[in-house]
């Protein structure tokens, strides 16, 4: 789950954004197995729409402002004022993977963190 939320009177008295409580560089990486599938939970906890964006993948709108939905594919979605947007993803291009609001004032001021990949561990038998 990820929280969208706005920090009045940051840096030189422009708003913060903050990504569970982080703004960037400082968010916590959203790290993913290849070829596993997810459900992202985002909550816009601020009085402002975003379109929040994922480089490199596509996803599945399942809900927006509580409103069950399917079909409807893209890599960029508004997030309503003071409501929640889900959706679902594979998990399917390695890499380092950008997520962040696509106004670039809220770019710069913290409002995106990395997807990363992570390889589960091979467990070797030593005898």
């Amino acid at each position: 789950m990820l929280d969208f939320e706005k920090v009045p009177g940051g840096r030189g008295g422009y708003n913060r954004w903050n990504i569970n409580g982080r703004s960037f560089p400082n968010t916590d990486r959203l790290k993913v197995l290849h070829g596993k599938h997810y459900r992202l939970v985002m909550n816009n906890k601020s009085g402002d729409r975003h379109p929040v964006h994922l480089h490199r993948h596509v996803f599945e709108l399942t809900k927006i402002a509580g409103k069950p939905m399917a079909g409807v594919v893209k890599d960029t979605v508004q997030m309503p004022r003071q409501q929640s947007v889900e959706v679902d993803f594979v998990a399917n291009d390695p890499g380092l993977t950008l997520l962040h609001c696509h106004q670039q004032d809220h770019m710069d001021e913290g409002f995106m963190m990395l997807m990363e990949y992570v390889w589960p561990s091979r467990l070797h038998a030593v005898r």
